[in-house]
């Protein structure tokens, strides 16, 4: 009877320890699936938050490109105003020579002028004594001979006519040799004016054509300053639809957390209050920071590349805090990946494993096994990679010890 009453009671207390666990595991399966929904939640805004950075980014970029243009545009309207300025000098100068030109011209014109009025001047005087002579003939060289009062005076008269007959011939020569000398002259100052004012047509063709590329680079100019203030209203557009994104994302996220802090986690840690991923005998092949990288050459290292003294491969890495699991896969250059949510809006990656303890959307607490150490992805040899993120940003870990 007692046996009976034992094993009744026995019974009872499994039962009611089995009804309890059934509650206990469908409160805790309602609470895992409500956190992967707000995970996957908080996971599609930050991504939707990335999107519209990346819109704000590329919008950047473009108004980048048109402030450029608009600067080139502008250097190349400084050129082409000092261009024109050069053109106009030259233009200038190119008058100044044609006026000069001009006046050596109206010069030269009046000595011919006055050349040839003293030409027909000494023509005229040598067509009249030729005409006398002519007409008087002989007559005239006997009045010479006549009016002669002795043979040495008669030798000097005659000798005197033919003395005049010569410089009047000699005369008229030089005369018609400076008119014609002038009128080569006046030809190649003709000539010199006439390719100046050529050479100042083409420097005025040259001024226009510099004008009306004036014009059109300073309507280019208005084109690019109009697109740079419209990509930079897009560029702050996108900005603030990231920022109200980052917020909804934020909001998540903590809803995501408020699931660790009713499955019994804790997620308000303070520093120093989080435990180390490996084993104490660690230390850093790679610090968090800026280093030459054997894959991409100069980078930014987000996290920290941890090694142990011995026995680094297939070393346990262990949770440094309460959390739920929302990566245990491959990913990229990471290899086998986990990344889990701890809370604060801090979540954790660790890269390069071989092999897994935990599965996605799994809740795991401080110090459990997650994964082993190996040497998967873009690695040069087994270590933990450790990175820590904070709403989204990667920060350094050593800031959570």
């Amino acid at each position: 009877m007692k046996n009976r009453k034992k094993f009744s009671l026995i019974l009872v207390l499994v039962l009611i320890g089995a009804m309890l666990s059934a509650s206990f595991m469908s409160a805790f399966a309602v609470s895992q699936e409500e956190y992967d929904k707000a995970q996957e939640e908080a996971k599609a805004a930050r991504e939707a938050t990335e999107a519209k950075r990346k819109e704000a980014k590329e919008a950047a970029k473009k108004a980048a490109a048109a402030v450029a243009n608009f600067e080139d545009a502008e250097k190349q309207l400084k050129q082409l105003d000092e261009e024109i300025e050069t053109k106009k000098v030259e233009i200038a100068n190119t008058e100044a020579a044609i006026e000069a030109k001009i006046g050596e011209i109206e010069a030269k014109k009046a000595e011919m002028e006055a050349k040839e009025k003293e030409i027909e001047e000494q023509n005229n005087a040598l067509n009249n004594r030729l005409t006398a002579m002519y007409k008087n003939g002989n007559a005239g060289m006997v009045d010479v001979i006549l009016n002669s009062e002795s043979v040495e005076d008669l030798l000097s008269n005659v000798g005197m006519v033919h003395r005049i007959l010569d410089s009047d011939e000699k005369l008229l020569k030089k005369l018609q040799k400076d008119y014609k000398k002038l009128k080569k002259l006046k030809k190649e100052l003709e000539e010199e004016r006439a390719a100046l004012e050529y050479e100042q047509a083409v420097l005025e063709d040259q001024q226009i054509g510099l004008e009306a590329k004036e014009v059109e680079t300073e309507e280019l100019k208005k084109k690019y300053k109009a697109e740079a203030d419209e990509m930079h209203a897009l560029q702050a557009q996108k900005e603030a639809e990231a920022a109200e994104m980052a917020a909804d994302a934020l909001r998540k996220q903590l809803e995501a957390e408020q699931m660790i802090v009713d499955a019994g986690g804790k997620i308000d840690m303070a520093p120093g209050e989080y435990a180390w991923p490996t084993a104490s005998n660690w230390e850093l092949s790679d610090k968090y920071g800026w280093r030459r990288c054997p894959f991409h050459g100069r980078e930014f290292h987000n996290g920290l590349d941890i090694v142990l003294t011995s026995g680094t491969k297939g070393a346990p890495v262990y949770a440094i805090a309460d959390g739920y699991v929302t990566r245990a896969s491959w990913y990229g250059g990471y290899g086998n990946c986990i990344q889990y949510a701890i809370g604060n809006g801090y979540s954790v990656l660790y890269g390069h494993l071989s092999g897994y303890n935990c599965k996605a959307g799994q809740y795991v607490t401080k110090g459990s096994v997650l994964g082993y150490i190996g040497s998967t992805g873009a690695s040069t040899g087994p270590h933990l990679h450790f990175t820590v993120f904070q709403n989204g940003s990667h920060i350094n870990p050593f800031s959570l010890y």
